[in-house]
């Protein structure tokens, strides 16, 4: 998977507080909070990421095998697409 994986633009404020990204979803009215590990790939999601990008970052930033955070990566974008916070 190659596409470029990107934060929606519009009605979505957010802080990092205490290692922590808070984020206000203004189209749906709720707060989101997103743990240490999203919040290492939440920069690149604003800019937009691959799949292999991310993925590499958390490998980078914790102790995991590529498997382990390919997996994680997954797991997130699939939080966030059901969330309705991805483009597209």
């Amino acid at each position: 998977m190659s596409d470029v994986i990107r934060l929606r633009g519009e009605k979505l404020e957010w802080r990092e507080i205490e290692g922590e990204i808070v984020l206000l979803d203004g189209e749906a009215a709720e707060y989101v909070a997103v743990n240490r590990t999203g919040t290492v790939l939440w920069p690149r999601l604003q800019a937009g990421a691959t799949r292999e990008e991310l993925a590499a970052r958390l490998v980078e930033s914790f102790d995991v095998d590529e498997a382990t955070a390919a997996r994680d990566v997954d797991v997130f974008v699939q939080v966030l697409c059901g969330r309705g916070l991805l483009e597209g």
